[in-house]
């Protein structure tokens, strides 16, 4: 299975959950510790997280575990087990978790009948993709106070302003620091005049010319 999640390409919502190709998903709780399915077992479907956070792991050989991605509020995982017969990594609940299954059968049945659809959700796997890459090259920067501004480049306005949507610790879990490190990181920003910060604002100040 691969560790990529995408925002859901809709076309539609009930009760603000969004649907694929005309096909609704069903809900399921966990509480925290609990899997969604483990690897080996059948594929039902792929999900959608509308609360909580997910960890998707995968057994070694050797017994030890080995962590993927963690999946966040808004997005989409277990995409693969639509060409699969099996799911090939764990899904634990790392807290209470609110998700939403699509049925494998009905969604294939769905979007083989409906290209627009099936391009639709292309587009978002697409997205989910491009997304996971900047990820990656964001944890690839060894200095937090310079990973911290190439995300606000990232997602910057053209004034230069970010909104943070989730808390500061989401940030840091998706920078690959810990609490801690981010709020050094950010304050040795604003000490340099990098940065400014207010409320869930973020402002990245324009370079003084030498």
């Amino acid at each position: 299975m691969k560790k990529n999640t995408s925002r859901l390409a809709a076309d539609s919502t009930t009760n603000d959950i969004p649907s694929i190709a005309g096909v609704h998903p069903a809900p399921r709780h966990l509480a925290a510790g609990a899997f969604l399915f483990r690897q080996g077992d059948r594929t039902v479907g792929m999900f959608f997280l509308k609360s909580g956070r997910l960890r998707m792991q995968r057994v070694t050989p050797d017994g030890g575990t080995v962590s993927l991605h963690i999946v966040r509020p808004g997005e989409t995982c277990a995409e693969p087990s639509l060409f699969s017969s099996r799911y090939h990594c764990d899904m634990l609940a790392e807290t209470d978790a609110e998700v939403w299954l699509f049925p494998k059968k009905e969604l294939v049945d769905s979007l083989r009948g409906n290209p627009e659809s099936l391009w639709d959700f292309a587009g978002g796997l697409a997205r989910g993709l491009q997304g996971m890459r900047q990820r990656y090259e964001l944890k690839q920067i060894r200095s937090a106070p310079e990973r911290v501004l190439q995300l606000l480049r990232l997602r910057c306005d053209d004034s230069g302003a970010y909104r943070t949507s989730g808390s500061l610790k989401d940030m840091a879990a998706e920078l690959g620091l810990t609490h801690e490190a981010l709020y050094r990181a950010m304050a040795a920003l604003e000490r340099s005049r990098r940065i400014r910060r207010s409320a869930d604002l973020l402002q990245i100040l324009p370079t003084k010319p030498e």
